[in-house]
């Protein structure tokens, strides 16, 4: 007959074991149930169409619902903060990107966030370019028309931007550092009212991601005049890029990746790394990727946490060059 004594003894033991191999099988089992992936911005942009593709794929790869949650706010600090405090179960992630986790905290110290430290950044989905254009009415067909005209005018020509803080925001202020082209920086409270006005030419010279402006470019109504990816855009095969304009300061793109609060279990994180990356590597993704005028990048986690952490030490040197720090 077995005493009390033992069998507490042994069932204290089987506890003790259930609770060492807890996280492990949680690990290896994951995921046994939907996860939540959070957009940090509306539906129907860069960040939320990139999340979807993601999403769709991870879903059929894992035979288990990720399902895409927009979460609105303070240029995505909301759902950033969010997912910086959640349980590193990989059940809650992030579609982050250059707002939030790099040009946000340069901007702003108090953001609420370590834009590295407090999340584990998991795999690159992709991202976008930007163009310069101006109206054709301007009268201007090149970028060396634009400065050359710029340079004619007593105040700066009008150029909008989707805001604070936008990779539009970042070439006009190269322009002006640079003394390359006289131009007025005009924030708007994102792409939409400024396309609204652009489309509606009620200002002369707009920095935007490319996809929203080719319906206009292929009508005539509007003039792109460089690029800021380092090669050409296919869909727009006769515009340049600033590189080779002579401009390669002028290069840039933003980049949207998955991400999970920190101390996310390496497991899970390999899975998803893996799988994002086959994603970008097939050529159904390539095509569709080129046909809408998106950008793809192949990174590592270490190589894609370096890029971040380099991107925020440089976008913080240029806020506090130009003294933008909020």
């Amino acid at each position: 007959m077995t005493s009390f004594k033992a069998r507490g003894s042994a069932a204290m033991a089987a506890l003790v074991l259930c609770i060492a191999a807890g996280p492990s099988h949680a690990q290896s089992d994951w995921p046994n149930r939907p996860v939540r992936v959070i957009v940090p911005f509306g539906a129907g942009g860069a960040a939320d169409r990139l999340g979807r593709i993601a999403a769709d794929h991870l879903t059929k790869a894992f035979k288990q619902q990720f399902f895409i949650e927009n979460r609105v706010g303070a240029g995505g600090a909301v759902a950033s903060t969010q997912v910086a405090r959640a349980d590193a179960d990989g059940y809650t992630l992030l579609i982050g990107g250059a707002g939030p986790h790099i040009m946000g905290p340069a901007e702003n110290p108090n953001i609420g966030y370590d834009p590295v430290g407090d999340f584990t950044h998991i795999a690159m989905i992709g991202g976008e370019s930007y163009a310069l254009s101006v109206q054709a009415n301007l009268g201007v067909k090149t970028f060396k028309d634009l400065i050359a005209l710029s340079r004619t005018k007593t105040d700066p020509i009008n150029c909008g931007t989707p805001g604070a803080g936008s990779l539009g925001q970042l070439m006009v202020e190269q322009m002006r550092l640079r003394n390359i082209a006289n131009l007025n920086h005009v924030p708007y409270r994102g792409g939409a009212p400024l396309l609204t006005d652009f489309f509606g030419n009620h200002i002369p010279v707009a920095a935007t991601p490319i996809l929203p402006i080719l319906q206009h470019a292929e009508a005539g109504t509007i003039v792109p005049l460089g690029v800021t990816s380092t090669e050409r855009i296919p869909l727009l095969k006769n515009v340049p890029t600033f590189q080779e304009l002579g401009y390669p300061e002028m290069n840039g793109a933003i980049w949207f990746w998955l991400a999970g609060p920190k101390n996310l279990p390496a497991p899970i994180v390999e899975k998803l790394n893996r799988e994002i990356r086959r994603l970008i590597n097939t050529p159904e993704n390539r095509q569709m990727f080129e046909k809408t005028a998106l950008l793809s990048m192949d990174a590592t986690v270490p190589a894609l946490t370096q890029y971040i952490a380099d991107e925020v030490k440089r976008w913080t040197a240029f806020v506090e060059e130009k003294g933008l720090k909020k």
